[in-house]
């Protein structure tokens, strides 16, 4: 069979022949447009569906210009290649993951699966220009952080990533050095960004503990303005009571951002383990609102009105439209948006025994009042400026 590679890069990286293809609308159309393109009649559908799929294996170089059209969405440290599909629209779902699903239906990207190495991803954005987000979402996790950035993904001028797994597996990948990660982060930053030209106001939501990489995210993005989101630790924990995040979990590949991650199963019961990650978490989160550009909010804060703030604090302008859309958006929860919202705070203040909530409070509310102090003065002034 010949050789279709050169075929395949000159397909990938021509903005005309994606949009010749994604008009099709079933798997034979769509065949028949790659045939015409590659000049390949003669393959039966089963053969040109076996050659993609081994052109979908072999990474293609830095001379294939993907930036703009393609979006990186997966980074797989042990072979160091990213992966990119076309993106469908921008993301307004909860969390970037479940967008990259929404786009992996898409006919396109379930055949046409291309792959870049690390060092010919970086090539990518060599003529792109840096990249200065608008803002930066921190957060204990359940503290209303997608409630957030969901209400920013329904303004017309910005593009929220919200715990983007491209970034997440980058900042896991500790067989990298400091200043590869930076040059590396920053790739994947402008890459992502550069696939929403529309869009100028990028906001990244990062994961829980994402903290443990302030130093290095500060030093690249000194000024952009970052939030930190907290919430009555009772509340937090009863929520990872019910469904565990990944940090509460017991996951080791997150020991190398900080030892508390660690800790063997055994040696603390479930609530312990979890009772400690949060009180890293807290202390940590301590230190870095102290820094310039940082606002702390409390989750009980969070109603259009100090939302509002937030948009302001990122520079973000908002019209009635666009209040509208973030005040409907509020009605419904934040990780299901088709389910009507019903506060639960209540209920969660249930969720443990009297003596686990002493456990609870007695290691943790001291952390958490002296952040809620923060969180009070610094919106209320944010409110005002508004």
């Amino acid at each position: 069979m010949a050789n279709y590679f050169s075929h395949y890069c000159a397909l990938l990286g021509s903005p005309e022949s994606l949009a010749y293809c994604q008009q099709a609308d079933s798997l034979g159309d769509l065949l028949a447009c790659i045939k015409q393109l590659w000049g390949c009649e003669q393959l039966s559908d089963g053969e040109l569906l076996g050659e993609i799929n081994r052109l979908n294996q072999t990474p293609v170089d830095g001379s294939v210009i993907l930036a703009g059209n393609w979006l990186p969405y997966c980074y797989q440290p042990k072979r160091r290649q990213v992966h990119w599909l076309i993106p469908v629209g921008h993301a307004t779902e909860p969390f970037q993951d479940e967008y990259i699903s929404r786009c992996r239906q898409q006919l396109f990207n379930q055949i046409i699966q291309p792959r870049t190495s690390l060092a010919a991803t970086q090539q990518q954005a060599t003529k792109l220009a840096d990249v200065q987000p608008a803002g930066f979402i921190f957060h204990l996790s359940r503290c209303g952080s997608t409630l957030i950035s969901g209400c920013l993904s329904e303004l017309d001028s910005t593009c929220v990533f919200s715990e983007s797994p491209l970034l997440t597996e980058l900042l896991l990948d500790n067989q990298l050095t400091a200043d590869e990660l930076k040059t590396s982060l920053r790739t994947f930053i402008n890459l992502q960004t550069a696939a929403f030209p529309a869009r100028p106001q990028m906001i990244i939501k990062w994961n829980a503990w994402d903290i443990f990489q302030w130093e290095l995210i500060r030093a690249l993005f000194p000024q952009v303005p970052a939030i930190f989101l907290v919430r009555d630790p009772v509340e937090i924990l009863a929520s990872h009571q019910r469904m565990a995040g990944r940090h509460m979990a017991g996951d080791f590949a997150l020991g190398g951002l900080h030892s508390v991650f660690s800790v063997q199963g055994a040696a603390l019961s479930m609530l312990d383990y979890r009772i400690e990650v949060l009180r890293v978490l807290l202390v940590e989160m301590g230190k870095k609102s102290l820094s310039s550009n940082s606002l702390v909010i409390d989750y009980q804060q969070l109603d259009a009105q100090h939302l509002i703030g937030v948009l302001n604090f990122f520079g973000c302008a908002i019209d009635q439209l666009g209040f509208l859309k973030i005040q409907e958006r509020m009605r419904f929860h934040s990780k299901a948006p088709l389910q009507v919202f019903v506060d639960d705070r209540i209920k969660k203040q249930h969720c443990f025994s009297a003596e686990e909530q002493e456990r609870i409070n007695g290691f943790l509310l001291g952390a958490y009042t002296q952040l809620t102090g923060l969180s009070h003065k610094s919106l209320g002034a944010v409110i005002n400026d508004c």
